[in-house]
């Protein structure tokens, strides 16, 4: 068997390169799944929001709040305060949402409440701005009220509405029917009957409801309508005194369509950075077991006794750990194009795809290469072991805090543009700083600091100095290993 053949099957058959390609496609696969499947076009937000009603019995108000997420689910916990003549009154919101409080008023045409909120997140005790409720004494209550915008959790690009009913002594809806239509905003005339969505529904106090959308009206504008069992309208309350025979909507989506920039963006925060920080541990240890770790203990002279020169053992060692290095990178890479493209129907493009592949080829393979250049420098395992941790903890566990700390030491400003040509160099300086590297030229942001635009070229990141700087790093550590293989051991 030729050498180059049996050190690639000693390479991939070893348990340790097994279990990490494993690691490698199975964690890429699951941060692409969580990125994709959740990917929406804005951020959903984790604060809560309170919508209010009423109803009046005698010369009590009783003020109904609702406390929900942005799914419309309710959220426990929430400190409500109503203000009245100079009086607060405080409720908390229980495990079904509602933080209700009952007090007396005086009897006026309109009865204004100043309304407000707060909940803890993250230790931190946050309260709303205040805002006001009016109160119509001569309704006893608020009925039918549309609280839009509330996201949609099997779709999140798509929005629906909450219904919240509050009847005398707060008393479920009797019968109604909710109509959604798509409307020419400007005359409230529905477009088209396909575009007409009803809804039935009896003795509710919350309900949320999703309108059907299609990619055809997805950009048309909606509004919602209501009418009692025996057919007539039904008036809504606005929250602001006001009753209205209809709501708007505006639209039901929020969809975007992906774009390559969009996709790219989503894998440099998600399935790379499993990438850039396995692939290096990878390398490193892959080195150490087959090469490093025979070198530093003799068994390579017992080897060298075969027909195979000193050249031939290091350079077929380094191509077979090079080859598991590209199959664990280039089987993430496919595997989570495939993810997204299920999820977000569009591929990475060809030449994305390349420099995906390219990119932690570089890294791993120069990681690699130092080990290889290392184990020709110390004279035992212990030594080999303690210098390649070393190298990972480095120049790739911690390279994204060095020049951090680099910066603050020297007192440079991040608005400055001796900020962004330091992170540079030091990204030049480490193969983990390689991604960030690609990342900026290909984005135009600042690598993992992200966030800055730049012009790449303006500071020397370009399609030929990333080839050149790759090629550097790939080959220069492991020319000088070859060399003490050869001539000095």
């Amino acid at each position: 068997m030729k050498p180059i053949v049996y050190e690639i099957r000693r390479t991939l058959t070893s348990k340790f390169v097994i279990i990490m390609m494993i690691a490698i496609v199975g964690l890429s696969a699951l941060l692409a799944y969580e990125t994709a499947s959740t990917s929406t076009s804005v951020g959903i937000s984790s604060q809560p929001s309170v919508s209010f009603g009423y109803f009046i019995n005698g010369n009590n108000l009783t003020m109904v709040a609702y406390a929900h997420d942005s799914y419309g689910n309710p959220v426990s916990r929430v400190n409500v305060y109503y203000q009245y003549n100079g009086t607060e009154y405080i409720a908390v919101s229980s495990s079904n949402g509602y933080a209700n409080s009952t007090f007396p008023i005086d009897k006026s045409p309109q009865i204004l409440i100043e309304t407000n909120y707060s909940y803890r997140q993250f230790g931190n005790r946050i309260t709303s701005p205040s805002a006001q409720y009016m109160v119509n004494f001569s309704s006893y209550y608020s009925g039918l009220q549309i609280i839009p915008d509330i996201v949609n959790p099997s779709n999140t690009s798509n929005l629906g509405f909450m219904v919240m009913y509050i009847g005398q002594n707060g008393t479920p809806s009797p019968p109604i029917t909710i109509i959604v239509k798509a409307t020419d905003i400007s005359s409230k005339i529905s477009d088209t009957s396909n575009f007409t969505y009803y809804y039935n529904m009896s003795s509710i106090s919350i309900a949320k409801i999703y309108p059907t959308i299609s990619s055809d009206n997805r950009n048309m504008s909606f509004l919602v309508s209501a009418e009692a069992a025996n057919g007539m309208p039904l008036m809504l309350n606005t929250g602001i005194g006001k009753f209205t025979p209809f709501i708007d909507l505006f639209k039901l989506s929020i969809y975007t369509p992906i774009t390559q920039s969009r996709l790219q963006n989503l894998v440099f925060s998600g399935a790379a950075s499993i990438l850039g920080l396995f692939i290096p541990i990878l390398a490193i240890f892959v080195g150490y077991l087959t090469y490093g770790k025979d070198r530093t203990s003799g068994v390579l002279e017992s080897v060298l006794k075969r027909p195979v020169t000193r050249g031939e053992l290091i350079t077929t060692r380094f191509i077979s750990n090079a080859l598991a290095i590209l199959i664990a990178g280039s089987l993430a890479m496919i595997i989570t194009d495939i993810i997204y493209n299920h999820y977000l129907h569009m591929y990475f493009s060809l030449l994305f795809l390349i420099d995906l592949i390219w990119t932690y080829l570089v890294e791993g393979v120069a990681f690699l290469a130092l080990v290889y250049l290392i184990s020709h420098v110390v004279k035992s395992q212990g030594a080999l072991l303690g210098a390649a941790i070393g190298i990972f903890v480095v120049m790739d566990l911690f390279w994204g805090i060095i020049p951090i700390a680099v910066i603050s030491a020297l007192g440079i400003s991040s608005t400055s543009s001796s900020y962004v040509t330091v992170n540079i160099l030091f990204d030049y300086v480490s193969p983990a700083g390689y991604s960030n590297l690609v990342q900026s030229l290909i984005t135009g942001k600042l690598g993992s600091f992200g966030g800055i635009s730049i012009n790449p070229s303006t500071y020397g990141i370009t399609d030929l100095a990333l080839a050149i700087s790759g090629f550097l790093w790939m080959m220069v550590p492991f020319a000088l290993a070859y060399i003490l293989a050869r001539y000095r051991d």
